[in-house]
């Protein structure tokens, strides 16, 4: 909607009677003019006429030094903000080189089907003479694989694609392969943690085909702001890289507005629903025809915010529609075209509208709690803003505490530095599935150590061992008949995963990974899947089968884990006030041994804990640790009955705040808190990876181990409850029911520990 004031609506929300959230902070960000640079030679024939079709006859400065390295053959990573025209950065030298030669070939690696999707159209609009566009994923049909595989002069796929279907089967792809001269990899942020990992040794794998058929393709990268795009890029791709970074596309003036629930009960912490009043203000800007994108961290809260939304705006209803990943791709291209035709004015979408899919100009984005990382905030709002217009974006805070701490430190959240993405792709199981995959595709010899680096030798020699492997002529041959690439998951650094069977339908709803399946899905647990409901009737261990009732439930379930750690190896320590820090690998056993059934908040719920028979879940990761004295609890006034909950309450949330300094989320990370812990010889608070072998989290939260710590204090000091709540010590994802908790004595500890003023919990009746 053309001249919207949205500083004048915003007063108007504040002095709203039906509106009861808080205007926490306003910030205006000015508007930013397009910076032109010539590109010599400029794009010409064909291409030179559809671009000018497209309005597009000179390109933004950023784009001109990325097509400019491409074409040179450097490998690069371009960074920029949403809608900059990145994709156009490595459309054009591809393209062009369609036109030259449409022999040669370019794979386009997406991190899910949706943007692949979306990317073939973006490609197949330009019609040029002798492009043979294709996607190849799991929803192509196996009649149609051959064809493209023959005749596609660009294919665009995942890292899931590539792995299960496209690497072992080389020989069939020999003909493109051996024409290979561009790679892109894009959204390459979205491949963090294991899938990252994975996806790395992935490349290394496709790199090492495509020397063996005798091509060097050029490596293109894209990723939204993030901390350390170079070093994530060298990773991925195992090679030297260039990074372009800057955003030379215009922008209109935009309004940053953090949104706070209203406390309902000042004394627990709890807020209204975030759902609740991310509705109301999207009606209100649906009726004041403001185009708006609301963002869900989840299926079932955008279905619940569109559901309510559309309950309250009546007659225009159909005027909104929900939009995410899961959708056919019909269904996608007519929600976009009713958006370009002014039909649709509001979308609700999960985080699959973060990449880089087209769903044309819009007014407004609200953002429906904190996305988890600073990078997902800033790709999420900059979807609202059509070029030089004005538009706003709306931070709703839910109860968590990285949300609260934003509420209080909106500075925190504009012009804090995005996180950096880790990955590992030297764990140990990762290597070990993809140096099997490796001699599957061709047999290994030393000098492939160029790709898997010097990890190559004892991986090789422990597969040996194990059987997989052996030795042959000089070269290492895969012994099985099948590929080992179908008995690994890309999500998890564990092969085993269990598959959920509705026992109504028959049909299968689901694959769920080993480590999680015991806390989320055992018997008698509460399964939420696409925000439909189930109860887990039954798991099968050794057929690696969970059966599921779909159901109305008014409950969901809690898992009991006890938890179980000891320390292999210390690789690195320093100090943070009184305490020592620790960085090392550590031996992690979790067992589930029963659950409790919870009704909704303020319904009550069953103090019963039903018994299990389960085995341990055991991994080696990556941690670091606390180390704690004694004596240092006694400073803090803490004797051995209150430890326990002081300790237990500073591990949660410092685990809150560690998406502040590496992006991840609580189920990439797990914790341990004792006062006694035997390889310390005191107490301890641990943080570890939450997979077999690390992601890389780890040792990224050592390096900045005292801002963690002053965060979480900060945190405990600032939140308003006088208990513990969860905005500050209360953890959705505790294996012991979020007991015991102390708020008072986390800060005690902490305030000690860094050696602060102790009158500073006074107001907490500490």
């Amino acid at each position: 909607m053309e001249g919207t004031d949205f500083r004048r609506l915003v007063e108007r929300w504040q002095d709203s009677t039906t509106l009861g959230g808080d205007v926490v902070h306003t910030r205006l960000l000015p508007a930013r003019e397009a910076r032109f640079e010539d590109l010599v030679p400029p794009p010409a024939g064909a291409l030179a006429d559809r671009l000018a079709a497209r309005g597009i006859n000179r390109l933004y400065r950023h784009q001109t030094r990325a097509v400019r390295n491409i074409r040179e053959g450097n490998h690069v990573v371009l960074v920029s903000g949403t809608a900059s025209g990145k994709t156009l950065c490595y459309q054009i030298p591809i393209l062009e080189q369609v036109l030259h030669d449409p022999t040669r070939t370019a794979l386009l690696m997406y991190p899910t089907k949706a943007l692949a999707q979306d990317q073939l159209g973006s490609l197949d609009r330009f019609t040029i003479p002798g492009l043979l566009a294709s996607t190849y994923d799991g929803d192509l049909p196996s009649h149609q694989r051959n064809r493209v595989r023959r005749t596609a002069n660009v294919v665009l796929t995942n890292p899931d694609m590539l792995h299960y279907g496209i690497l072992p089967n080389h020989r069939l792809w020999e003909s493109f392969l051996s024409r290979l001269d561009h790679v892109v990899i894009d959204e390459m942020h979205y491949l963090r943690g294991v899938f990252g990992s994975h996806s790395a040794r992935i490349v290394h794998r496709l790199r090492r085909l495509a020397a063996h058929y005798g091509s060097n393709p050029t490596f293109v990268l894209t990723s939204a702001t993030i901390g350390n795009p170079a070093e994530l890029a060298s990773h991925l791709t195992g090679l030297d890289v260039t990074l372009l970074e800057g955003d030379a596309s215009p922008a209109g003036e935009r309004l940053v507005v953090l949104w706070n629930p209203p406390l309902e009960d000042p004394e627990s912490g709890v807020r209204r629903s975030p759902i609740y009043e991310a509705s109301h203000l999207y009606v209100d800007l649906v009726r004041r025809g403001i185009r708006t994108i609301v963002f869900g961290r989840s299926r079932k809260t955008t279905e619940l915010i569109h559901i309510e939304s559309a309950r309250r705006l009546g007659k225009l209803a159909d005027r909104i529609a929900p939009y995410r990943a899961g959708y056919t791709a019909e269904d996608r291209r007519e929600i976009e075209r009713r958006f370009f035709s002014g039909r649709l004015l509001g979308v609700t979408a999960t985080n699959a509208l973060e990449l880089g899919i087209d769903v044309g100009g819009l007014d407004a984005a609200l953002l429906c709690t904190f996305p988890g990382t600073i990078s997902s905030y800033r790709q999420q709002s900059g979807r609202a803003g059509r070029s030089s217009e004005a538009s706003m974006v709306v931070l709703v805070a839910g109860e968590d505490a990285l949300d609260q701490y934003f509420m209080r430190h909106p500075e925190e959240l504009l012009a804090r530095p995005p996180e950096p993405a880790v990955i590992n792709p030297d764990n140990r199981r990762i290597l070990d599935v993809h140096v099997s995959c490796a001699a599957h595709e061709l047999p290994l010899a030393l000098s492939d150590r160029h790709y898997f680096g010097e990890e190559l030798e004892e991986t090789a020699r422990r597969l040996v061992l194990m059987g997989s492997l052996r030795h042959r002529h000089g070269k290492l041959h895969w012994t099985g008949r099948r590929s080992p690439a179908h008995q690994t998951s890309l999500r998890s650094s564990d092969r085993r995963s269990f598959t959920l069977y509705d026992v109504l339908s028959k049909k299968v709803i689901g694959e769920l990974e080993w480590e999680r399946a015991f806390s989320d899905a055992h018997e008698g647990a509460v399964y939420l899947h696409q925000g439909a409901t189930y109860l887990i009737e039954r798991m099968d261990l050794r057929r690696r089968e969970i059966l599921a009732r779909p159901g109305g439930i008014g409950y969901y379930t809690e898992p009991y884990i006890e938890k179980d750690l000891s320390v292999i190896d210390t690789e690195r320590s320093s100090e943070i006030g009184l305490m020592a820090c620790h960085l090392g690998r550590v031996r992690v056993a979790s067992h589930v041994i029963g659950f409790r059934n919870r009704f909704e908040r303020g319904t009550g719920g069953h103090r019963e804990i039903h018994r299990l028979d389960l085995p341990p879940v055991e991994m080696e990761t990556q941690a670091f640790w606390f180390a704690l004295t004694d004596s240092l609890l006694e400073a803090a006034g803490l004797e051995s009955r209150r430890a326990p909950g002081a300790l237990h309450a500073a591990e949660h949330t410092m685990i809150a705040m560690m998406p502040l300094f590496a992006i991840c989320d609580r189920s990439d990370i797990g914790g341990l808190s004792t006062s006694f812990h035997p390889d310390t010889r005191g107490p301890a608070i641990f943080i570890h990876d939450g997979y077999d072998g690390g992601a890389g989290i780890a040792p990224t939260a050592y390096e900045t181990g005292g801002e963690l710590v002053a965060a979480t204090l900060e945190t405990l000091l600032q939140c308003p409850c006088s208990t513990g709540c969860p905005s500050c010590v209360q953890s959705p994802k505790c294996g012991n029911f979020n007991e015991p908790l102390s708020k008072v004595g986390a800060i005690r500890l902490l305030n000690t520990s860094l050696d602060e003023p102790a009158n500073s919990v006074d107001r907490l009746g500490g």
